[in-house]
């Protein structure tokens, strides 16, 4: 016997339409006391979508039948349109029509958060990302070099591409310069907002916890440290060594 259908998952669904699907569906999630992932798989597995958008060709037809708006020639809305700046179609279906649905869902979720939050996001993952790259890209000693194959013929002939170890250390210094550069610019970003009186006391924490980790104590001038290519210092082992 198989197991009976959630009843939250009309109910979800009935809040979508309701709101002519746009609503968050985080906030259906909250109503119902459901995750958010559950509420994500009814909606691709109902195909609320086309359900949705079916009901609304419906209701356009229904209407074309009769006359809409003001008179022509009518200036009643003359001087009351949106706001300048205005994001109704934002909001209300521009998004949902352009954008791929996963990604929609995507930016639905992300749409609660705090400018500041996703932009500590971006610090960690450039952190992470430029820790990991030091460990890719170390090189070990001058006879480090790499042999890449990038051609073949037919006769059983090759072409190789040589990388000696000092053009492997130039590209790989350069590149995480840019990385060190952008992780500064968003650091000093963040530690801009943090002077808002409408931080958290968190969030003012995590920048002062990151200054103490990358050895800087000056707000200003944030200094990029950790690990070195120095060869004087590489102590045999297969990652480079950390600077004192």
């Amino acid at each position: 016997m198989g197991r009976a259908r959630d009843p939250n998952r009309d109910k979800a669904f009935e809040i979508y339409s309701e709101n002519n699907g746009n609503i968050e569906l985080i906030e259906i999630a909250e109503r119902l006391g459901v995750s958010a992932g559950t509420v994500r798989g009814w909606k691709s597995k109902d195909k609320w979508e086309p359900k949705i958008k079916g009901t609304f060709q419906k209701k356009n037809t229904e209407r074309s039948k009769n006359p809409r708006g003001a008179p022509k020639g009518s200036k009643n809305a003359l001087g009351h349109g949106a706001p300048k700046g205005n994001t109704n179609a934002l909001k209300h279906g521009l998004f949902a029509k352009y954008l791929p649905q996963e990604v929609y869902e995507i930016a639905q979720e992300l749409s609660e958060k705090q400018p500041i939050d996703i932009l500590w996001e971006n610090i960690t993952l450039t952190y992470a990302n430029l820790l990991h790259a030091q460990r890719i890209l170390y090189v070990q000693d001058v006879d480090d070099t790499t042999s890449v194959l990038i051609a073949t013929t037919a006769k059983g002939g090759a072409s190789y591409e040589i990388h000696t170890s000092w053009d492997k250390q130039g590209k790989a210094l350069a590149a995480i310069a840019r990385a060190q550069t952008e992780l500064r610019g968003m650091i000093k970003t963040y530690d801009e907002l943090t002077r808002s009186p409408l931080v958290t006391e968190e969030q003012r924490l995590r920048i002062e916890n990151l200054k103490a980790q990358l050895g800087s104590g000056n707000e200003d001038d944030t200094v990029i440290t950790g690990f070195t290519f120095d060869r004087s210092e590489y102590n045999g082992n297969t990652e480079p060594s950390e600077t004192d």
